[in-house]
């Protein structure tokens, strides 16, 4: 027991590590009814540069002859979730189904966290061992960590974020056994990979729903496409360079949301089926810190139309996975 306070406490200190400071003062230090001119003197007392490192090194040295190791493990659950909430991680989107209750946010925040652990205590493989559910509600978005947790060993953690009262949540893994009993939790029976993943939560919700956005124009409707000359410095433009740049613009918005992957497939027949009667099929996967302005960049140089399907993943595909028809022009 003493072995495992004192891995919360190493864990406590490298959360605050990583976190701002001027979020070390409003999020970690009242977990712990400290003021700050209180941790800042305390820091200079110590000779240590004033730093994250230094609040989490002068705060843990404290924290175990002072709390229980029960309330360290909550605290840690609490701000593990609130450093992930603050955390740029990568985000897949599921659609949520089949709503078995509606109640207000307030009431959701207080209900969720024993609903999960009802529906994870039902688990029979689980049975081992005891779920930690903690959430948070930092803005318009719940979060929820989920961990399974015995004397002896920690289970992988999964990270939810909601909006209250939507059908559609935002969850770390796919592929984590706890997922089901926060979509239970949630008020839901079922729920499906929407093949939409990204690592600005905000960014996701615009895509899939236009009533995040702060525009309320952008997605409504497309420009048509109508390449003419136009008046340039140097004369007339008749390539449509520039048309195309300011087309892809119009496309994209004042605000695009930001992607940082895209996967485009296709399958083609061979060109000689006498040949070979098989499909060819392509893969390309495009990995850039914005997906939306690598796009207008191409479409300014030229490489792709402003009308490829390329631009449609936040208009109609509402997906980073396009597939193109071999019939597709």
């Amino acid at each position: 027991m003493q072995s495992t306070s004192k891995n919360k406490i190493n864990e406590l200190q490298m959360i605050i590590s990583k976190m701002p400071l001027e979020i070390c003062c409003v999020t970690v230090l009242p977990e712990f009814g400290v003021r700050w001119r209180e941790m800042s003197r305390a820091v200079r007392n110590a000779r240590l540069p004033m730093a994250p490192a230094s609040v989490a090194r002068v705060l843990c040295r404290h924290i175990g002859k002072s709390l229980p190791s029960d309330e360290i493990a909550e605290i840690v659950a609490r701000l593990r979730l609130k450093l992930v909430a603050t955390q740029r991680r990568t985000w897949h989107v599921i659609k949520l189904s089949e709503q078995i209750s509606d109640e207000p946010v307030n009431v959701l925040a207080r209900l969720l966290p024993t609903r999960v652990v009802q529906a994870l205590r039902a688990v029979k493989s689980q049975k081992f061992m005891k779920p930690e559910v903690q959430t948070v509600k930092l803005g318009d978005l719940i979060y929820i960590s989920i961990q399974m947790m015995s004397d002896t060993r920690e289970g992988s953690v999964l990270f939810v974020a909601t909006p209250p009262g939507e059908p559609v949540a935002l969850v770390s893994s796919l592929h984590s056994s706890l997922l089901r009993a926060c979509v239970q939790g949630l008020g839901y029976k079922k729920f499906e990979d929407a093949s939409l993943n990204g690592r600005d939560i905000h960014s996701l919700l615009r895509i899939y729903n236009t009533n995040h956005n702060e525009h309320p124009d952008f997605l409504a409707s497309l420009p048509e496409y109508n390449i003419l000359p136009i008046t340039a410095r140097s004369g007339i433009d008749y390539t449509g360079r520039k048309m195309d740049e300011e087309y892809a613009s119009q496309i994209l918005g004042p605000d695009p949301p930001q992607l940082a992957r895209l996967t485009v497939s296709s399958e083609k027949e061979f060109f000689a089926p006498e040949r070979l009667n098989k499909k060819m099929k392509l893969t390309l996967q495009l990995k850039s810190e914005d997906i939306a302005k690598t796009l207008q960049f191409w479409a300014a140089k030229g490489a792709i139309l402003p009308t490829s399907d390329l631009f449609q993943i936040f208009h109609k595909i509402k997906s980073n996975k396009i597939h193109i028809e071999a019939d597709d022009e």
